[in-house]
């Protein structure tokens, strides 16, 4: 038994248990009204959510590896059960919930083989651009479906059908259950933003407002009281018929839980500084699938929202999973009756919220800004999940997927790094991430290339390099070509390279590769390339290409004065407190800003905004990182207890300290220690 639980628990503190207690609450008031929903997205009772909720979260914390992610059931998998068991079985029969009891298994089956086979590599096959534009499909498709039942209609079929229902039945809806569905998107609406269980308020308000009221009198449908008491074991019976028919569903289920598990998985790695057995997790998924299917739940999944608000409330381990499940197994045996008076109109609001959650309007805007293509992909998978379903997006974004990768290895990015002396901002960073002034020789150009070198590509490369050649203002007499992309060359794109190579001879042109990695000197080697372009033309990194000049460099403050921010806007947080205190250096300076600032950069200076998987939103340029939080303190917060170095703004050193120990990670104890060794000197000499 200790083996099972030195995964989740490892380093585990009894110090921990109140945060983990406490952010269990707060997930649990998440999952109950979203479960509640999710079930009738599958086309189950409503306390089906709540039994996926139940023991599969407990099983999941025992076994997994990850002390972050928070599992249950979820809105993707959640349609995509729906359509599958829809294969077999009509909805609402005794053999759709046996459907789903047997798709469940399936899923399981699948997710334990690909742990055992080690193909958490798969969920990489699947592009960012392809999941967001299939979560969106998804997101249209629950709005459709449940907008009739928020407006006291009835409608049934595609999502054309679902529209046109809403459009001819507009004389006829009905103006409580409307009441009811405005009265808890509004609530929700309103407190996305906070900590607030808004989904949770939502649907006790329309409990609320049903009771004083009397609804019912108006025609508004209830949900009814759940049964009472924990879910009873079932075994769905198997046929070879059924198997093979749910079989390609379950692959799909699976696909989606690997791909937004992994993400979620490493995300919450990467900020904590953990490592990652995504096959050991996969493993641990599947066991829990096998647990919902046979309490009469459904497929289970990794849960971004939930995960996120564990790690905001305090968690540290997968206890907050356990409780969860203790807590729904408390509301199962004695609360069942709160939901007698619970409209169902209630519900189809908080699934409507559900779907519009899952448009990620910020990162389609940002693909749409930065990359048209991507963006065409993910509108085609957006498009065809919600025109012809979950099932069949989901095929059609794995084609995509495959599509949009042929295209990249046929005409990869590149870039020219340096050319008439002038070094391209990124090629800056590359060369040598601790200085930004390096030596800028002329008559060289610096080309990379992010692809490996294939009979398909070959040709788009060298006319790609030749261009860069022939657009140079002044006389190019030796080529660098940044190969730390190119992983594996071919015997057409060898033979191609050596034509490339006697053609620039013959203009007085040299040509070398930098970052070139071990197995491809091998082959160079093995091709004859090294002899052709000659060994003390092959460098292991650009800076051996390129010698640097570390003689200026920019420290932390000088970067924060030549934006000219002003006070009241702005305060440096993070390692450049550090370098301020001269206590340590750092390469990059992380500020919070006020919302003009940062819109002003975005808009006007054009600087990059990337969006992290837990939806917060970054300024990146030069070293430079805007932010509007950080450990979710924001401006207003951490301007309360700010001192000033030079004229610059700094967090105080309480609350990077308080900052540091949340995160935990190496470097962060370091700091620590480098922080509280400050504070102590400071104090003993009086001073701040």
């Amino acid at each position: 038994m200790h083996k099972l639980f030195r995964w989740g628990f490892a380093g585990y503190k009894t110090k921990y248990i109140k945060s983990d207690l406490m952010a269990a609450l707060v997930v649990t008031a998440i999952a109950i009204p979203e479960s509640l929903g999710f079930a009738v997205i599958v086309g189950l009772p409503p306390v089906t959510g709540l039994y996926s909720a139940l023991f599969a979260p407990m099983v999941f914390g025992v076994l997994a590896h990850t002390k972050r992610l928070v599992i249950g059931a979820d809105s993707a998998t959640a349609a995509l059960v729906a359509s599958g068991a829809l294969l077999v079985a009509q909805a609402g029969s005794p053999e759709y919930a046996n459907a789903i009891g047997l798709l469940g298994l399936l899923t399981a089956g699948v997710l334990l083989l690909m742990g055992v086979s080690g193909l958490g590599f798969l969920a990489d096959l699947i592009s960012r651009p392809v999941l967001v534009g299939f979560l969106a499909g998804v997101g249209v498709q629950l709005m459709t479906h449940k907008l009739p039942e928020m407006l006291g209609l009835s409608a049934s079929g595609s999502l054309w059908q679902h529209v046109v229902a809403v459009a001819q039945g507009l004389t006829a809806v009905n103006g409580m259950t409307v009441t009811i569905s405005v009265l808890v998107v509004g609530i929700v609406v309103i407190t996305r933003r906070t900590r607030i269980p808004g989904e949770l308020i939502g649907l006790l308000a329309a409990v609320g407002f049903a009771l004083v009221f009397q609804v019912g009198d108006y025609g508004v449908q209830f949900v009814g009281a759940l049964p009472q008491g924990l879910p009873q074991f079932v075994h769905p019976s198997l046929s070879a018929g059924d198997v093979v028919t749910l079989l390609p569903a379950a692959l799909s289920i699976a696909i989606v839980i690997l791909a937004q598990s992994s993400a979620v998985i490493r995300s919450q790695a990467n900020e904590h500084d953990e490592k990652v057995r995504l096959n050991q997790d996969l493993m641990a998924l599947g066991v829990a699938n096998a647990v919902s299917a046979l309490t009469r739940g459904f497929a289970v999944n990794g849960s971004p929202p939930r995960t996120l608000a564990a790690d905001m409330a305090g968690a540290r381990s997968q206890l907050v999973n356990i409780i969860m499940g203790v807590i729904i197994g408390i509301l199962l045996l004695f609360g069942g009756e709160l939901f007698r008076s619970m409209p169902s109109a209630a519900l189809a609001a908080i699934v409507f919220m559900i779907g519009l959650h899952l448009i990620r309007f910020s990162e389609l805007r940002y693909l749409w800004r930065t990359h048209k293509t991507e963006f065409l992909v993910a509108m085609v998978a957006l498009v065809g999940t919600a025109l012809f379903g979950v099932r069949q997006g989901v095929l059609i974004a794995v084609v995509v997927s495959l599509m949009e990768r042929l295209s990249r290895q046929y005409h990869p990015k590149d870039a020219v790094l340096l050319r008439d002396g002038a070094l391209s901002d990124w090629a800056i960073e590359r060369l040598d991430p601790h200085h930004r002034h390096t030596s800028r020789p002329h008559g060289l150009l610096v080309y990379s290339f992010d692809g490996s070198l294939f009979f398909e590509n070959i040709n788009y490369f060298v006319a790609r390099l030749k261009r860069a050649i022939e657009a140079a203002s002044e006389p190019v007499h030796y080529v660098v070509v940044d190969a730390g992309a190119i992983d594996n060359i071919d015997y057409t794109a060898v033979e191609n390279l050596k034509m490339l190579v006697r053609q620039l001879s013959s203009d007085g042109i040299r040509l070398g590769f930098a970052h070139v990695s071990p197995a491809l000197r091998q082959q160079f080697d093995n091709y004859g390339v090294v002899g052709l372009v000659g060994k003390d033309n092959i460098f292991p990194t650009l800076n051996a290409a390129i010698k640097a000049r570390p003689d200026s460099r920019r420290s932390s403050l000088e970067m924060i004065q030549r934006l000219k921010l002003p006070a009241e806007s702005y305060v440096v947080i993070g390692g450049a407190v550090l370098e301020a205190l001269d206590l340590r250096q750092t390469h990059d300076v992380d500020v919070v800003v006020s919302d003009n600032v940062y819109r002003e950069y975005r808009d006007e200076h054009h600087w990059q905004e990337y969006v992290q998987d837990n939806g917060k939103k970054i300024l990146s340029h030069n070293g430079y990182n805007l932010m509007h939080t950080w450990m979710g303190k924001n401006l207003k917060y951490l301007k309360k207890s700010a001192f000033v170095v030079d004229g610059i703004s700094l967090m105080s050193v309480d609350d990077l300290i308080d900052a540091k120990r949340r995160l935990g990670r190496k470097k962060d104890i370091s700091d620590i220690a480098l922080l509280t060794d400050y504070r102590h000197t400071q104090s003993t000499s009086g001073k701040r």
